[in-house]
């Protein structure tokens, strides 16, 4: 087996700790004065799980439509059952009521004008700290008044994963180091007329510098007996909201801030041993330039022979034996027209 030296393990080390998104109670939990915009689009595959993903979805298309959410305190008159919760999210018709604290999120129930939903065993919507490969199930119960007349009973289960993580493409953005945060809501309900049965579906990604997700893709199945299966689907994105402070203090901008430049640059894994992936997304056609450099600044190999690419995300591998490379600290250099990025890479 081959040695690593203790600065390599070192760099290595703080480059997987940079690398990973993890939601926290004190970075993404409901902030109380919080209000915020969501812009509907048309609704898209989530795609695929797993590490390292890019999420190309620079060509979703807007609805024109905008919803907005706000969170705050708990009324100091309010239902008797909703007594321990602390957060109110107010979103569309209905005052979501929450119990938060530095380890969970937890939803009470709901008032809307029709119903009122009181969760005698509470959902658990979140535990904290949760990062990728992150998971949990929660079985929850509760009860329903239509008008104030007819009860509903309710039960089922409620399921978390944080199933991906990589790079997310939006139109205006490029967000790194994204994690996706998979729910399923299976719910059956008992009323004097019939049985419904649903299955609710989402997918949150987070990014580092926001506090809520900035893209939601659901799913909604429902079942009424005597009655066939109906399907809605929809998806949203939230990115007029303020940057999270808290994350960035003490971070460069490089490694957090969005990236709206003309192009962006994925690089993983890294450190790596034998293979390097590398990905740009270009948002107009321009000319690529990739080059290896060695620590001391000599030129390795050229990858890429200057060649103009179209509007686009674009591909490629480094073999560590096609080049000869040894373990240590190379520079990849890319050149887009008259710009240039480079990025130090580790090979083990």
């Amino acid at each position: 087996m081959k040695s690593i030296s203790l600065s390599v393990l070192a760099l290595f080390i703080a480059v997987i700790s940079l690398s990973q998104t993890t939601i926290t109670f004190k970075n993404n939990a409901l902030l109380t004065g919080d209000i915020n915009s969501s812009q509907e689009i048309q609704y898209v595959l989530p795609g695929d799980s797993g590490p390292n993903q890019i999420w190309d979805f620079s060509k979703i298309q807007f609805t024109g439509t905008t919803s907005q959410s706000s969170v705050t305190p708990v009324p100091s008159k309010t239902l008797n059952s909703f007594n321990a919760s602390n957060v109110v999210l107010k979103e569309s018709d209905k005052d979501y009521y929450f119990t938060i604290t530095d380890a969970l999120f937890e939803e009470n129930g709901y008032i809307s004008k029709d119903i009122t939903l009181n969760y005698s065993d509470p959902v658990l919507k979140m535990k904290y700290p949760f990062s990728y490969g992150d998971q949990f199930t929660d079985r929850w119960a509760g009860s329903a008044l239509f008008q104030n007349v007819t009860k509903i009973d309710l039960s089922g289960d409620f399921s978390v994963s944080a199933d991906a993580y990589g790079t997310l493409i939006l139109p205006n953005q490029v967000l790194k180091n994204t994690l996706r945060v998979r729910t399923e809501k299976n719910s059956v309900e008992i009323n004097p007329c019939s049985t419904v049965e649903s299955q609710t579906i989402r997918y949150f990604w987070y990014a580092q510098q926001y506090r809520y997700p900035v893209l939601i893709i659901t799913t909604i199945q429902v079942k009424t007996s005597g009655k066939d299966s109906g399907i809605t689907r929809s998806a949203s994105v939230n990115l007029e909201q303020p940057l999270n402070g808290e994350v960035i203090s003490g971070v460069t901008d490089t490694q957090v801030s969005p990236d709206n430049s003309d192009v962006s640059v994925i690089i993983y894994p890294n450190p790596f041993t034998e293979k390097l992936t590398y990905n740009y997304f270009l948002r107009k056609e321009l000319p690529v330039t990739l080059d290896l450099y060695d620590m001391t600044g000599r030129l390795s190999r050229r990858l890429i022979q200057t060649q103009v690419q179209p509007e686009g995300l674009h591909s490629g591998v480094l073999h560590s034996d096609e080049v000869g490379m040894s373990p240590g600290i190379y520079y990849l250099r890319f050149t887009f027209d008259h710009k240039v990025s480079i990025s130090k890479v580790v090979k083990m």
